[in-house]
Protein backbone atom coordinates (compact mmCIF):
# COMPACT_ATOMS: atom_id res chain seq x y z
CA UNK A 1 0.00 0.00 0.00
CA UNK A 2 1.54 3.49 -0.97
CA UNK A 3 2.14 5.34 2.20
CA UNK A 4 0.54 9.28 1.68
CA UNK A 5 2.37 12.38 2.63
CA UNK A 6 1.66 15.65 1.97
CA UNK A 7 4.41 17.16 4.35
CA UNK A 8 7.12 15.79 2.16
CA UNK A 9 6.04 18.10 -0.35
CA UNK A 10 5.43 20.87 1.58
CA UNK A 11 7.58 21.40 4.21
CA UNK A 12 10.57 19.96 2.12
CA UNK A 13 10.68 23.14 -0.36
CA UNK A 14 10.62 25.39 2.31
CA UNK A 15 13.74 25.68 3.57
CA UNK A 16 16.60 23.81 1.56
CA UNK A 17 19.43 23.75 4.38
CA UNK A 18 16.90 22.07 6.71
CA UNK A 19 15.52 19.54 4.61
CA UNK A 20 19.71 18.82 3.82
CA UNK A 21 20.46 18.01 7.21
CA UNK A 22 20.19 14.45 8.34
CA UNK A 23 20.36 15.16 11.78
CA UNK A 24 19.86 17.95 14.04
CA UNK A 25 20.23 18.45 17.40
CA UNK A 26 20.03 21.08 20.69
CA UNK A 27 23.10 23.17 21.43
CA UNK A 28 25.49 20.78 23.23
CA UNK A 29 22.97 18.78 24.96
CA UNK A 30 22.85 15.59 23.21
CA UNK A 31 24.86 13.79 25.64
CA UNK A 32 24.61 16.82 28.41
CA UNK A 33 24.73 14.99 31.94
CA UNK A 34 21.16 14.40 33.42
CA UNK A 35 20.05 13.38 29.71
CA UNK A 36 17.97 9.91 30.24
CA UNK A 37 20.74 7.88 27.87
CA UNK A 38 21.64 10.42 25.00
CA UNK A 39 19.14 12.11 22.25
CA UNK A 40 15.67 11.45 21.67
CA UNK A 41 15.34 10.25 18.73
CA UNK A 42 12.36 12.26 16.41
CA UNK A 43 11.49 12.03 12.98
CA UNK A 44 10.74 15.31 11.73
CA UNK A 45 9.78 16.58 7.99
CA UNK A 46 12.49 18.49 7.18
CA UNK A 47 12.29 22.34 5.87
CA UNK A 48 10.06 24.89 7.80
CA UNK A 49 7.94 22.56 9.95
CA UNK A 50 11.99 21.32 11.08
CA UNK A 51 13.45 24.65 11.97
CA UNK A 52 9.88 25.11 13.80
CA UNK A 53 10.23 21.95 15.85
CA UNK A 54 14.03 22.58 16.48
CA UNK A 55 13.71 26.69 17.62
CA UNK A 56 10.38 26.11 19.51
CA UNK A 57 10.02 22.47 20.83
CA UNK A 58 13.44 20.84 20.93
CA UNK A 59 15.89 23.42 22.03
CA UNK A 60 13.26 24.58 24.84
CA UNK A 61 12.48 21.07 25.72
CA UNK A 62 16.42 20.18 26.66
CA UNK A 63 16.76 23.22 28.07
CA UNK A 64 14.23 22.67 30.58
CA UNK A 65 14.88 18.83 31.40
CA UNK A 66 18.48 18.56 30.20
CA UNK A 67 17.53 15.63 27.51
CA UNK A 68 18.79 15.97 24.18
CA UNK A 69 16.69 15.68 20.84
CA UNK A 70 17.97 14.29 17.99
CA UNK A 71 15.59 15.47 14.84
CA UNK A 72 16.20 13.05 12.39
CA UNK A 73 15.04 14.16 8.75
CA UNK A 74 11.71 11.86 7.28
CA UNK A 75 8.77 12.25 6.08
CA UNK A 76 6.04 10.39 6.88
CA UNK A 77 6.49 7.80 4.10
CA UNK A 78 10.24 7.75 4.78
CA UNK A 79 9.39 7.47 8.76
CA UNK A 80 6.97 4.84 7.98
CA UNK A 81 9.93 2.65 5.97
CA UNK A 82 12.50 3.25 8.66
CA UNK A 83 9.76 1.93 11.24
CA UNK A 84 9.47 -1.45 9.31
CA UNK A 85 13.01 -2.09 9.01
CA UNK A 86 13.64 -1.29 12.27
CA UNK A 87 11.33 -0.34 15.42
CA UNK A 88 13.72 0.71 17.33
CA UNK A 89 14.54 3.63 14.16
CA UNK A 90 12.26 6.35 16.52
CA UNK A 91 11.67 6.78 20.25
CA UNK A 92 8.37 9.84 18.79
CA UNK A 93 7.44 10.09 15.61
CA UNK A 94 5.78 12.40 13.75
CA UNK A 95 3.36 10.87 11.29
CA UNK A 96 0.31 12.31 9.14
CA UNK A 97 -2.55 10.32 9.53
CA UNK A 98 -2.90 7.59 6.55
CA UNK A 99 0.96 6.48 7.20
CA UNK A 100 -0.16 6.31 10.89
CA UNK A 101 -3.16 3.90 10.82
CA UNK A 102 -0.76 2.00 8.09
CA UNK A 103 1.93 1.75 11.01
CA UNK A 104 -1.09 1.03 13.57
CA UNK A 105 -2.29 -2.25 10.96
CA UNK A 106 1.38 -3.13 11.12
CA UNK A 107 1.63 -3.46 14.74
CA UNK A 108 4.49 -0.56 14.98
CA UNK A 109 2.60 1.52 17.32
CA UNK A 110 1.82 1.48 20.93
CA UNK A 111 -0.71 3.17 23.28
CA UNK A 112 0.02 6.43 25.13
CA UNK A 113 -0.48 6.92 28.17
CA UNK A 114 -2.88 9.64 29.31
CA UNK A 115 -1.79 9.90 32.66
CA UNK A 116 2.01 10.73 31.60
CA UNK A 117 -0.19 13.66 29.08
CA UNK A 118 -1.42 16.59 31.53
CA UNK A 119 -1.71 18.89 28.41
CA UNK A 120 -4.08 16.37 26.94
CA UNK A 121 -7.45 17.76 28.79
CA UNK A 122 -6.80 21.37 26.50
CA UNK A 123 -7.00 19.62 23.30
CA UNK A 124 -9.39 19.79 20.75
CA UNK A 125 -11.03 16.83 20.64
CA UNK A 126 -10.40 15.72 17.08
CA UNK A 127 -6.83 16.39 18.01
CA UNK A 128 -7.32 13.28 20.13
CA UNK A 129 -7.03 9.98 19.15
CA UNK A 130 -10.16 7.95 20.83
CA UNK A 131 -8.49 4.72 20.34
CA UNK A 132 -5.41 6.42 22.20
CA UNK A 133 -2.73 5.86 19.71
CA UNK A 134 -1.72 9.68 18.60
CA UNK A 135 -2.38 13.38 19.67
CA UNK A 136 -2.06 16.18 16.71
CA UNK A 137 0.62 19.26 17.25
CA UNK A 138 -1.15 21.30 14.36
CA UNK A 139 -4.07 21.47 12.46
CA UNK A 140 -4.91 22.74 9.00
CA UNK A 141 -7.81 22.37 6.36
CA UNK A 142 -8.32 21.42 2.72
CA UNK A 143 -11.22 23.84 0.89
CA UNK A 144 -11.48 25.97 -2.61
CA UNK A 145 -8.90 28.31 -3.36
CA UNK A 146 -9.69 30.68 -5.99
CA UNK A 147 -7.70 33.75 -7.99
CA UNK A 148 -9.73 37.05 -6.78
CA UNK A 149 -9.30 38.73 -10.04
CA UNK A 150 -10.60 36.17 -12.21
CA UNK A 151 -13.59 34.66 -10.14
CA UNK A 152 -15.33 38.04 -8.73
CA UNK A 153 -18.15 36.04 -6.41
CA UNK A 154 -15.95 33.82 -3.94
CA UNK A 155 -17.57 30.30 -4.23
CA UNK A 156 -19.16 28.84 -0.91
CA UNK A 157 -19.99 25.45 -1.72
CA UNK A 158 -17.79 22.66 -3.19
CA UNK A 159 -20.79 22.10 -5.27
CA UNK A 160 -19.43 25.30 -7.32
CA UNK A 161 -16.45 23.53 -8.71
CA UNK A 162 -19.56 22.07 -10.69
CA UNK A 163 -20.91 25.15 -11.98
CA UNK A 164 -20.39 25.05 -15.95
CA UNK A 165 -18.64 29.18 -15.28
CA UNK A 166 -15.62 27.11 -14.39
CA UNK A 167 -15.16 25.19 -17.76
CA UNK A 168 -11.63 24.56 -18.20
CA UNK A 169 -10.58 26.24 -14.92
CA UNK A 170 -10.89 24.00 -12.13
CA UNK A 171 -7.91 21.95 -10.62
CA UNK A 172 -7.96 18.98 -8.76
CA UNK A 173 -5.00 17.40 -6.72
CA UNK A 174 -4.45 13.73 -8.05
CA UNK A 175 -5.73 11.20 -5.74
CA UNK A 176 -2.32 10.47 -4.29
CA UNK A 177 -1.91 13.74 -2.39
CA UNK A 178 -4.09 14.77 0.58
CA UNK A 179 -6.19 17.33 -1.39
CA UNK A 180 -7.01 14.69 -3.98
CA UNK A 181 -7.63 12.14 -1.66
CA UNK A 182 -10.10 14.32 0.66
CA UNK A 183 -11.49 15.78 -2.04
CA UNK A 184 -12.62 12.23 -3.54
CA UNK A 185 -14.45 11.68 0.06
CA UNK A 186 -16.32 15.13 -0.12
CA UNK A 187 -16.98 14.21 -3.66
CA UNK A 188 -18.45 10.60 -2.42
CA UNK A 189 -20.27 12.19 0.75
CA UNK A 190 -22.20 14.84 -1.20
CA UNK A 191 -23.57 12.21 -3.57
CA UNK A 192 -24.60 9.94 -0.80
CA UNK A 193 -21.63 7.75 -0.19
CA UNK A 194 -18.64 8.04 1.75
CA UNK A 195 -15.04 6.74 2.30
CA UNK A 196 -16.50 2.99 2.47
CA UNK A 197 -18.60 3.34 -0.43
CA UNK A 198 -16.68 5.70 -2.88
CA UNK A 199 -18.53 4.61 -6.15
CA UNK A 200 -20.25 8.31 -6.00
CA UNK A 201 -17.30 9.90 -5.51
CA UNK A 202 -15.53 9.12 -8.40
CA UNK A 203 -18.86 9.35 -10.83
CA UNK A 204 -18.67 12.74 -9.06
CA UNK A 205 -15.01 13.31 -10.09
CA UNK A 206 -15.96 11.71 -13.90
CA UNK A 207 -18.92 14.38 -14.31
CA UNK A 208 -16.58 17.23 -13.15
CA UNK A 209 -13.65 16.43 -16.20
CA UNK A 210 -15.33 19.52 -18.69
CA UNK A 211 -14.59 21.84 -15.86
CA UNK A 212 -10.87 20.55 -15.11
CA UNK A 213 -8.06 22.69 -16.23
CA UNK A 214 -5.24 20.05 -14.97
CA UNK A 215 -4.74 17.27 -12.18
CA UNK A 216 -1.65 18.48 -10.31
CA UNK A 217 0.58 16.12 -8.34
CA UNK A 218 2.49 18.66 -6.02
CA UNK A 219 1.20 22.01 -4.67
CA UNK A 220 3.79 23.46 -6.35
CA UNK A 221 2.50 22.28 -9.46
CA UNK A 222 -0.89 24.09 -8.37
CA UNK A 223 0.76 27.60 -7.39
CA UNK A 224 2.35 27.74 -11.32
CA UNK A 225 -1.24 26.45 -12.41
CA UNK A 226 -3.23 29.52 -10.49
CA UNK A 227 -0.66 32.26 -10.99
CA UNK A 228 -0.21 31.58 -14.74
CA UNK A 229 -3.93 31.74 -15.57
CA UNK A 230 -4.03 28.22 -16.61
CA UNK A 231 -6.63 27.65 -13.51
CA UNK A 232 -8.70 30.12 -11.50
CA UNK A 233 -10.31 27.98 -8.58
CA UNK A 234 -9.68 24.63 -7.48
CA UNK A 235 -8.91 22.55 -4.16
CA UNK A 236 -5.96 23.01 -2.00
CA UNK A 237 -4.27 23.41 1.55
CA UNK A 238 -5.18 26.36 3.34
CA UNK A 239 -1.67 26.95 4.73
CA UNK A 240 -0.52 27.25 0.96
CA UNK A 241 -2.64 29.22 0.14
CA UNK A 242 -1.25 31.18 3.07
CA UNK A 243 1.94 31.64 1.40
CA UNK A 244 1.21 32.03 -2.11
CA UNK A 245 -1.02 35.32 -0.76
CA UNK A 246 2.53 36.27 1.18
CA UNK A 247 4.17 35.89 -1.83
CA UNK A 248 1.75 38.86 -3.41
CA UNK A 249 -0.46 36.51 -5.63
CA UNK A 250 -4.28 37.85 -5.79
CA UNK A 251 -5.31 34.08 -4.13
CA UNK A 252 -8.07 33.18 -0.98
CA UNK A 253 -9.04 30.43 0.88
CA UNK A 254 -12.50 29.17 1.33
CA UNK A 255 -13.88 27.35 3.92
CA UNK A 256 -17.22 25.22 2.17
CA UNK A 257 -20.43 25.54 3.53
CA UNK A 258 -20.21 21.89 4.12
CA UNK A 259 -16.85 22.17 5.60
CA UNK A 260 -13.24 22.55 5.27
CA UNK A 261 -11.29 18.66 5.65
CA UNK A 262 -9.29 18.47 8.68
CA UNK A 263 -5.71 18.19 8.34
CA UNK A 264 -3.74 16.70 11.64
CA UNK A 265 -0.17 15.78 11.88
CA UNK A 266 0.13 13.69 14.66
CA UNK A 267 2.77 12.39 17.17
CA UNK A 268 2.70 8.82 18.22
CA UNK A 269 4.69 6.54 20.18
CA UNK A 270 6.27 3.45 18.30
CA UNK A 271 6.28 0.01 19.47
CA UNK A 272 9.72 -0.48 20.87
CA UNK A 273 10.70 2.58 22.23
CA UNK A 274 12.86 2.30 24.84
CA UNK A 275 12.50 5.57 25.97
CA UNK A 276 8.93 5.96 26.49
CA UNK A 277 8.59 7.89 29.50
CA UNK A 278 10.85 10.92 27.82
CA UNK A 279 8.62 10.50 24.57
CA UNK A 280 5.52 11.32 26.63
CA UNK A 281 7.09 13.83 28.21
CA UNK A 282 8.19 15.73 25.03
CA UNK A 283 4.84 15.28 23.54
CA UNK A 284 3.21 16.76 26.56
CA UNK A 285 5.65 20.01 26.14
CA UNK A 286 4.92 20.51 22.25
CA UNK A 287 1.03 20.14 23.21
CA UNK A 288 1.15 22.12 25.75
CA UNK A 289 -0.13 25.81 25.47
CA UNK A 290 3.00 27.83 25.25
CA UNK A 291 4.67 26.00 23.49
CA UNK A 292 2.10 24.64 21.02
CA UNK A 293 1.08 28.61 20.28
CA UNK A 294 4.68 29.52 19.22
CA UNK A 295 4.96 26.74 16.88
CA UNK A 296 2.26 26.87 15.05
CA UNK A 297 2.56 30.36 14.85
CA UNK A 298 6.24 29.65 13.48
CA UNK A 299 5.01 26.87 11.06
CA UNK A 300 1.72 29.01 9.99
CA UNK A 301 -0.60 26.37 11.12
CA UNK A 302 -3.70 26.01 13.50
CA UNK A 303 -2.94 25.45 17.31
CA UNK A 304 -4.62 22.16 18.61
CA UNK A 305 -4.31 23.31 22.48
CA UNK A 306 -7.84 25.30 23.25
CA UNK A 307 -6.02 27.81 25.83
CA UNK A 308 -3.92 29.22 22.45
CA UNK A 309 -4.77 32.99 21.68
CA UNK A 310 -3.02 33.70 18.69
CA UNK A 311 -2.88 37.57 17.79
CA UNK A 312 -5.00 39.28 14.79
CA UNK A 313 -1.87 40.08 13.03
CA UNK A 314 -1.41 36.23 12.32
CA UNK A 315 -4.50 35.38 11.91
CA UNK A 316 -5.46 38.04 9.35
CA UNK A 317 -2.33 36.72 7.58
CA UNK A 318 -2.99 33.01 7.71
CA UNK A 319 -5.70 31.20 6.81
CA UNK A 320 -5.82 29.04 10.04
CA UNK A 321 -8.45 26.83 11.68
CA UNK A 322 -8.77 28.67 15.33
CA UNK A 323 -11.60 28.53 18.03
CA UNK A 324 -13.87 26.12 19.19
CA UNK A 325 -16.64 26.99 16.01
CA UNK A 326 -13.43 26.71 13.39
CA UNK A 327 -12.37 23.50 14.82
CA UNK A 328 -15.62 22.29 15.24
CA UNK A 329 -16.77 22.82 11.83
CA UNK A 330 -14.00 20.83 10.31
CA UNK A 331 -14.19 17.64 9.02
CA UNK A 332 -12.53 14.81 10.24
CA UNK A 333 -12.09 11.83 7.48
CA UNK A 334 -11.89 8.55 8.75
CA UNK A 335 -8.42 8.27 7.48
CA UNK A 336 -8.19 4.06 8.95
CA UNK A 337 -10.24 3.60 6.34
CA UNK A 338 -8.98 6.01 3.83
CA UNK A 339 -5.31 4.36 4.68
CA UNK A 340 -7.00 0.54 4.11
CA UNK A 341 -8.57 1.55 0.57
CA UNK A 342 -6.14 4.36 -0.62
CA UNK A 343 -4.03 1.72 -2.87
CA UNK A 344 -7.36 0.51 -4.84
CA UNK A 345 -8.25 4.25 -5.09
CA UNK A 346 -4.69 5.23 -6.95
CA UNK A 347 -5.40 2.13 -9.42
CA UNK A 348 -8.75 3.33 -10.04
CA UNK A 349 -8.48 7.00 -10.41
CA UNK A 350 -5.87 5.66 -13.19
CA UNK A 351 -8.93 4.07 -14.93
CA UNK A 352 -11.75 6.54 -14.49
CA UNK A 353 -10.14 10.14 -14.26
CA UNK A 354 -6.82 10.34 -15.33
CA UNK A 355 -6.99 7.88 -18.07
Amino acid sequence: MPTLDRRGFLRLTGAAAGAAVLTACGPNMAGKPGSSGGGLKINSFGGTFQSAVQSTVADAYTTKTGVGVDLITAISSDALTKMRAANNAFDLAYLDLAPLYQAKAAGLLQKLDRAQLPSLSELYPLAVDSGGYWVAELASMTGIVYHTERVKTPPKSWKDLWDPKYRGKVAISNVSGTAGYHFLAMAARLNGGSETAIDRGFAAIASLKPNLAAIYSTPDEMSKLLTSGEADIGVWYADRTSALKSSGAPVAFVRPQEGATAILSAMCLPAASSRAKDAHAYLDFQISSAVNGKFVQAIAEGPTNSKVTLPQQFLSANYVPYGQQEISSLIQLDSEAISKNLSAWITRWQQEVAG
